[in-house]
């Protein structure tokens, strides 16, 4: 049966991070939800998916990327058996997931200082202005179902930890 490790968790916990060095120590194909909503945006005529988001009635908005993001994985996992996927946060999309895969969610779990502070110097801001990125981006996470996905989560991983240390204690659920 084919796998999906769905890594999530809020807006700078280490994700993409993790997700890269489980990509290249696992060769599983990557699949990066700010990507895949990338991509939903500009089918939809939008730059972001935030302005998609913004201009759909939430509904509409979760219903159409869910089948989109569903297509991808689908896709995918058409050509290999086991992907890795770098952030997904909608709910409905997860419980799909997990009837038709062996679907593993490892949600990564981080303090609200640490994940300021990382997304400050990934963006060369300051910690008010990485407030202010998180409080955005926070926002569509929680309309689309990220606390319910919290909840799905079959692992969870400190995210305060070293990279080193994340990524030890997360590939012993990969497999």
């Amino acid at each position: 049966m084919k796998k999906i490790f769905i890594i999530t968790g809020r807006t700078g916990a280490g994700k993409s991070t993790l997700c890269n060095q489980l990509q290249e120590y696992f060769k599983y194909p990557l699949l990066s939800f700010a990507i895949m909503g990338k991509k939903f945006a500009n089918a939809n005529g939008y730059n972001r998916i935030r302005e998609c988001y913004l201009a759909m009635e939430l509904k509409e908005f979760k219903t159409k990327i869910s089948q989109y993001i569903l297509n991808v994985i689908k896709e995918e996992l058409s050509e290999c058996d086991a992907i890795i996927m770098d952030g997904i946060y909608i709910d409905n999309v997860v419980k799909k997931l997990k009837e038709d895969y062996i679907c593993k969610l490892i949600y990564l779990k981080t303090d609200d200082d640490t994940r300021f502070k990382r997304i400050s110097d990934r963006l060369s801001i300051t910690i008010e202005q990485a407030k202010k990125e998180n409080e955005i981006k926070e926002q569509l996470k929680n309309e689309v179902g990220i606390n319910e996905l919290i909840e799905l989560a079959d692992y969870v991983i400190d995210g305060n930890q070293s990279k080193e240390e994340i990524f030890k204690n997360t590939k012993q659920f990969i497999f």
